[in-house]
Order: structure tokens, then C-alpha cells, then sequence
């Protein structure tokens, strides 16, 4: 068996040899470790500008094949743009880029230019695209005659888009300009303004495209909220974990080491055996929480675990984040 040099035995070139060997061990095993870590970062402007762009294509591909053929007025500048369409001879998404861009230049005086410069992007962009598409792939007829189909393809590819521009902090525009406008003069809050205005639009359907599309108009415009407020719900899930436990030191490691987060570890005492153990609240992931209860289970089969759905979570290493 070979024997171990002293360090002040080995040569000067020994030396160096050893150094090199000592840190290129160290950025292995740094990189094997990164490698085994979650990536909690905040999204890049680049992928922010990539889901704006898919959120606003997205938007106006579900209003060209789905909103417009059918004549849905679910609020909206396009549902103002349908009305307007049967009266003006211009095409809807003609009429849509022209009332987006009216509403921007208002906004640009009124609301001022960083909300126009983020808002505007998207606007425009829904706008040009669904003009596009009114171009290369014209379509002024329902793809079936189910009406019910129909409407709920209208309703929920916009509200994919509208949801992933909600947890951007972005808008696609339109009506959401001129509620921001009420909001800023009078005492009426945005969402309340926003239905003012979607419910006289949907009513105004009624007289123009008859009972039946006024009806499903009208179907639709509480559809999109309901169907809005469960994609946002469903992209910002996190499970809140509160664990009892008396493996505190195994525990922290596997959260600060495996799943790269944090939490909150408070003492507490047992009320019947009376014995101390380590609460901790961690917050992780619906692909986390998988691991960490696997985990806990094998390190402490004993240990009281509470495991509890939510969302909205404010705080580093969570999507949220991006928005402060």
C-alpha cells in the first residue's frame, strides 16, 4: 500500500500537481451539486417577452376561429369590435387594432408611458395577429353547429392567455385601459368597472344577433371569469407543509441541500409525552412536495405531517416574486 507524502515533504512540481487535483475535485463535486439542485429563479426578461407573445397569438387565435364566426360578445374590445362590424364595413379585427390603438394613445397621456410601453406590446400584437389571421386564413363561419362547443372554445384558449398575462403583471389592453381610467377618477374598483362595461356590450348582443347569441354572450361573459380565476389558481399552487418532527438535522439538510429552499423551524413541546420536537413550515412545489413527504416518511415514520394546498405565495424563490 502506498504511503501518504507529508505536504512538506512534496516537491514544488508535487505540489502543484496536488493543487490541481484538490480544485478540479471541488468544481466536480460543486457541479454534481448545482446539477442536484431546483432552479427557483426569477423568470429572464427574454422568457417574460417569449410568454407576453404566446399569451397575445394565443388570445387572438381563440378569437378569430372561436369569437368572431360565432359573434360572441363576451366584453372585451372585441366584443365592441363585433357590434360595431355589423353597422361599419370594415372587418372586426380591423375595427380591434383601431380601438387598441386609440385606447393606447389615451392611456399614453393618462396612465403614462410604462404602462402603455408593456401593455401596448401585447395589445398590438393580439391585434396584428388576429388581422393576420383574417387574412391568410379567413374564416366567417362556425367550424360545427354546436353553439355550446362553440362558445366554450371562446371562452377558455383567451383565458389561458388572459391568465398567463395576469401572473406577468401584464394586460392585453383594451376594456382593461378604460377601467384603469375609471378607477383613477371616480371610486368604482377595476374589476367592478370591467363588468359594467362587459355586461353592456353582452345586453347590446341581444337586440343586434338575437336571443340566442345574446344569451350565450351573456353564458360566456360569466364563464371567463369563473374559467380566468382557476387557471391563475392552478398556475400559482404551492403546498404549505407543517411538519412535527425529531429529526430536525436530517430534515434541514434535505430542504436547504436537495430541494435549495428555506423554512421556518419553531420549537415545540408534546402535550401528552411532553417531549420536545422541531416544527417546521416549509413551503414547496406540487413536484416537490412528492420528494419531501417520501423523504420524511423514511427518516421519521413517527413524525405528524399536515401538508396544505395554496397559492398567491409571496416570497423568494416563488413565482410571485417576479412581481414585486
Amino acid at each position: 500500500m502506498k504511503e501518504k507524502k507529508d505536504p512538506k515533504q512534496l516537491s514544488e512540481q508535487e505540489k502543484l500537481k496536488h493543487i490541481l487535483e484538490r480544485n478540479a475535485a471541488i468544481k466536480i463535486l460543486r457541479k454534481d451539486r448545482h446539477k442536484d439542485k431546483f432552479a427557483h429563479e426569477p423568470l429572464s426578461n427574454r422568457k417574460k417577452i417569449f410568454l407576453m407573445s404566446f399569451a397575445a397569438i394565443l388570445m387572438a387565435n381563440g378569437t378569430h376561429f372561436f369569437k368572431y364566426p360565432n359573434h360572441f360578445v363576451i366584453g372585451g374590445v372585441e366584443g365592441a369590435s363585433i357590434l360595431l362590424s355589423n353597422s361599419l364595413p370594415l372587418s372586426p379585427a380591423l375595427i380591434t387594432l383601431i380601438l387598441n390603438v386609440t385606447l393606447l394613445v389615451v392611456a399614453y397621456f393618462i396612465l403614462g408611458k410604462k404602462f402603455v410601453i408593456k401593455t401596448g406590446y401585447v395589445s398590438i400584437l393580439n391585434s396584428l395577429t388576429a388581422l393576420l389571421l383574417s387574412k391568410i386564413i379567413p374564416h366567417t363561419t362556425p367550424f360545427t353547429d354546436n353553439k355550446l362547443l362553440e362558445l366554450f372554445c371562446a371562452v377558455l384558449i383567451p383565458a389561458v392567455g388572459s391568465s398567463i398575462l395576469f401572473n406577468l403583471a401584464a394586460s392585453s389592453g383594451g376594456t382593461d385601459i378604460i377601467a384603469m381610467i375609471i378607477n383613477k377618477y371616480t371610486k368604482l374598483n377595476i374589476g367592478k368597472s370591467l363588468l359594467m362595461g362587459d355586461s353592456i356590450l353582452t345586453i347590446l348582443s341581444i337586440k343586434i344577433f338575437g336571443v340566442e347569441i345574446g344569451i350565450l354572450s351573456c353564458l360566456g361573459l360569466l364563464m371567463k371569469g369563473v374559467v380566468v380565476n382557476e387557471f391563475i389558481k392552478s398556475f400559482n399552487t404551492a403546498k404549505l407543509f407543517l411538519i412535527i418532527t425529531s429529526k430536525q438535522e436530517e430534515i434541514s439538510v434535505f430542504i436547504r441541500d436537495k430541494l435549495n429552499r428555506s423554512a421556518t423551524v419553531i420549537d415545540g413541546t408534546g402535550l401528552y409525552y411532553k417531549k420536545d420536537q422541531s416544527v417546521f413550515l416549509c413551503v414547496t412545489n406540487d413536484y416537490e412536495a412528492v420528494l419531501f413527504r417520501k423523504f420524511i416518511k423514511e427518516i421519521d415514520p413517527r413524525c405528524f405531517i399536515t401538508v396544505l394546498d395554496t397559492s398567491s405565495i409571496i416570497g423568494k424563490g416563488f413565482y410571485t416574486t417576479d412581481l414585486q
